[in-house]
């Protein structure tokens, strides 16, 4: 009801409405299937993003975006990888039959409207799950979910244990992976020095990470290293501690430093291929996605995390890969017996538990997209 009261105030929403579901039924009545992807966040698109570009060549298929209307650098970043006339404002988006609603997100208030035929497939943001099940109750409303890994297959049948009618279940992977495997030649971006390895500093957003516990200190430490240093946090990072200007301050710490670049693209994914070593926290899967590439993995080990969460079974078998810090004069000391090639055989022990990992919890890397695209056609 808010959503129809805040319509029926604003004149300029009511007459996209008009508008677009006049669109809409012109290409029902022509045979075209419409998709809306529905993002709360700039890096969602990226992992739609592969299936996107199969999207966009299939014919009789338009997919649009839906944009949470109070994230203008949502609005603006999306301008600069659709077209305008596809991008549409969540106030609007669950008032329009659109054949097919994708959300990489846990959504609540954007879901189509109920009486709807609308089909409701939820494509998850990241690998792990041990936050979903606190939220199984929206979870529990799609009529499909693309798995990642079994774990996902296992965290759905939790979801659904007490509903008659169960969702589809497709084993896809993670799309956003697939270019890791691909013949892809990443070029260097941000003048990286070719003769040096780079470091890709990614850490998570809550206040338990290396980022938080160590403040500037970490990242000083990191800018000692002969190296390329790349700063990529989560991006959470901004908007769940505004008051801690993390922006600003990464940014002033880059600019003072020739070896440091910090990174505000939402991808962190693109970073992958370029970089040597990943330096990252307990709790994100960055390093589960890192581990693709079988390249050295260290992680800032906090128990306290593990206290406070439940069914964390992919990120203790993270956190169990091998290289692990808690103070950083050991961050220091592994990451330089690394570059100077003292730790062959850890690495090689941690190559091994990397591919385990990686065929535990992600389906086939590489044909994830056409996975996708298969479950997407039985699904309109």
């Amino acid at each position: 009801m808010k959503r129809i009261l805040y319509i029926l105030k604003n004149p300029s929403l009511i007459i996209e409405l008009i508008k677009h579901t006049l669109i809409l039924l012109f290409y029902k009545v022509f045979g075209y299937k419409t998709i809306v992807y529905n993002l709360h966040e700039t890096y969602f698109f990226d992992i739609f993003s592969t299936i996107y570009e199969r999207l966009e060549n299939k014919p009789k298929t338009v997919v649009y975006f839906s944009y949470r209307q109070e994230n203008e650098e949502l609005l603006q970043y999306l301008k600069t990888k659709v077209n305008s006339k596809k991008i549409i404002s969540n106030h609007i988006s669950p008032f329009l039959i659109f054949d097919l609603f994708i959300c990489a997100e846990i959504t609540g208030p954007d879901f189509p409207i109920t009486f709807f035929p609308t089909k409701k497939v939820e494509i998850y943001h990241g690998t792990g799950t041990a936050n979903l099940y606190n939220k199984k109750d929206v979870l529990n409303r799609f009529d499909a979910h693309f798995a990642i890994g079994t774990k996902f297959n296992e965290f759905i049948k939790y979801a659904y244990a007490e509903k008659k009618n169960k969702p589809k279940i497709f084993n896809v992977g993670y799309p956003k992976l697939d270019v890791l495997v691909s013949e892809y030649n990443p070029i260097l971006p941000y003048n990286l020095d070719k003769t040096k390895p780079t470091l890709l500093y990614a850490p998570h957003w809550p206040k338990y990470s290396s980022l938080y516990k160590f403040q500037e200190e970490i990242l000083s430490e990191l800018a000692k290293f002969d190296a390329n240093i790349l700063i990529k946090p989560h991006n959470y990072l901004y908007t769940k501690s505004p008051e801690m200007n993390w922006q600003k301050r990464l940014r002033e710490f880059a600019d003072k430093h020739e070896n440091v670049t910090f990174v505000l693209q939402p991808n962190t994914q693109e970073l992958y291929p370029i970089s040597d070593i990943m330096i990252t926290d307990t709790g994100t899967t960055a390093a589960l996605e890192f581990s693709v590439l079988l390249k050295p993995v260290v992680i800032n080990y906090d128990a306290n995390w593990f206290e406070i969460n439940n069914f964390t079974d992919i990120e203790k078998d993270l956190c169990d890969l091998g290289f692990r810090f808690e103070d950083l004069s050991k961050l220091s000391s592994i990451i330089q017996n690394i570059i100077d090639g003292k730790y062959t055989k850890e690495i090689s022990e941690q190559k091994k538990k990397q591919q385990e990992v990686v065929k535990e919890y992600l389906y086939p890397v590489g044909t994830a997209t056409d996975r996708a695209i298969e479950a997407l056609n039985k699904l309109l």
